[in-house]
């Protein structure tokens, strides 16, 4: 869904992505609650936002615990073969987090 607020996007790019001010620009324009971006200092920046925020590997834990994905492991490798990079402690975290290590 395209935004509706262009201009807002333009004040953000000096420090974000254009892809981490969309999404916040449109969590607000649809009042969400929750946004998911990665990128530390976008977090941040969602946060002061009021947005709750979680990141791809929270979606992947979330997915596991409800029994959507069978195992986290196999998906970090796609991400990381697809040029995704993922700190190692971090997934170490994860993967403890839902019994996978």
């Amino acid at each position: 869904m395209p935004i509706k607020n262009v201009m807002a996007r333009d004040v953000y790019k000096t420090q974000l992505h254009d892809g981490e001010v969309e999404v916040m620009i449109l969590g607000k324009e649809l009042d969400a609650d929750l946004v998911i971006i990665d990128d530390k200092n976008a977090k941040k920046h969602a946060k002061f936002l009021g947005f709750n925020v979680t990141g791809t590997l929270g979606v992947l834990i979330a997915a596991k615990e409800r029994g959507l994905v069978a195992e986290m492991k196999p998906l970090i490798s796609e991400l990381i073969l697809s040029n995704i990079y993922l700190d190692d402690k971090i997934i170490e975290f994860c993967l403890r987090k839902v019994g996978e290590k």
